[in-house]
């Protein structure tokens, strides 16, 4: 990743077009502390499992010199192995690469979406949200808490060395 220190980043979510710049003072310490321990393990090719509110979510992560995109799925009962798509984020501090890519895949949202200024997060809320709509409650500092944990060069050695 990019070693220029940051003070703030943008957050475009798609779903209603808004771009909010926030600091990691906005954050929440522990939702980001859990986050900043998990990421690791997001990144392997397993992608890391996470119980919260009494359900299973599975988070992957696929990073590379553009930044990162990350998922979360929420895990089903029935069948067991079945998993429901919950949100899409992207996060760069050095391109648009990831914007474009997460801005294609879009659902037909109605918004005009403006490009932010670097750094960068943006959000998709995928169709299977409808399996955890409660989540809608939480998705947004979830996402604002790994474009942190991802970009903040103050955790490189802590995400990879592991």
């Amino acid at each position: 990743m990019h070693n220029t220190l940051f003070s703030s980043i943008y957050h475009v979510t798609l779903h209603d077009g808004k771009n909010e710049n926030y600091t990691k003072q906005d954050l929440t310490d522990e939702m980001y502390n859990i986050i900043l321990n998990l990421f690791p393990q997001t990144i392997s090719p397993k992608g890391a499992e996470i119980k919260l509110c009494n359900k299973t979510y599975h988070i992957q992560t696929m990073l590379d010199s553009d930044g990162g995109i990350t998922k979360l799925y929420i895990k089903m009962q029935n069948p067991s192995w079945a998993q429901a798509h919950l949100m899409t984020c992207g996060y760069s501090q050095i391109n648009y690469t990831i914007f474009s890519k997460i801005l294609a895949g879009k659902l037909g949202e109605k918004c005009t979406i403006e490009q932010p200024r670097l750094p960068y997060l943006i959000s998709r809320v995928e169709p299977g949200v409808i399996m955890d709509k409660k989540c809608l409650e939480w998705l947004s500092p979830f996402a604002r808490c790994i474009a942190w944990a991802a970009l903040d060069p103050q955790n490189y050695f802590r995400l990879f060395s592991r």
